[in-house]
């Protein structure tokens, strides 16, 4: 029985090699090339005009609109800009709190405030007690993602330098700058 095994083995290996030939209509769907008719109809959708869509950079006197500041805000990043908004909102601590975040507002285009809202920091609380709601301002800062209070916004923050018109109450003494 010893002898017949070798032989089974080569029988066997001789029909599997047989039985895996390459099948032929494959080899005559290749040659006949590319299928004949009429060309292929596209119907794609009309081409749309991005550049109507964006909102305007700037209002008539040049200073920069906050939803055309946010549109193009790699263009202004990390450079000092002015420009013009509404108050709509402003950081309150409260009155349990045993630690506040620095003092900061919020800009936007309108009085009502809308989706791009511009975050004003590097104030202290003579600058918030100053500012009224609803009330529109032009301000002057650097336009950046990162304060060194520790505010971030991928969007885009304003660090305050300075705004125009705003009087400055007196500064009471003994108080502390921010916390």
């Amino acid at each position: 029985m010893n002898e017949e095994e070798p032989v089974r083995w080569i029988l066997l290996t001789c029909l599997a090699f047989s039985a895996c030939t390459a099948p032929q209509a494959e080899e005559a769907a290749l040659d006949a090339g590319p299928p004949k008719g009429p060309p292929a109809r596209v119907d794609l959708p009309p081409i749309v005009k991005l550049e109507g869509t964006l909102p305007p950079e700037t209002h008539s006197d040049g200073v920069l609109r906050i939803d055309g500041l946010f549109a193009r805000r790699e263009k202004h990043i990390d450079q000092k800009i002015m420009v013009r908004g509404f108050l709509v909102g402003r950081y309150e601590c409260p009155k349990d709190a045993k630690i506040c975040e620095r003092p900061h507002v919020w800009l936007a285009d309108s009085p009502a405030g809308g989706d791009k809202r511009l975050m004003l920091v590097g104030i202290d609380e003579r600058i918030v007690e100053a500012l009224v709601d609803g009330q529109q301002y032009v301000v002057t800062g650097k336009f950046a993602r990162k304060s060194m209070d520790g505010f971030v916004m991928s969007a885009g923050l304003l660090i305050y330098e300075q705004i125009e018109g705003l009087e400055l109450p007196p500064e009471k003494p003994g108080k502390k700058r921010g916390r």
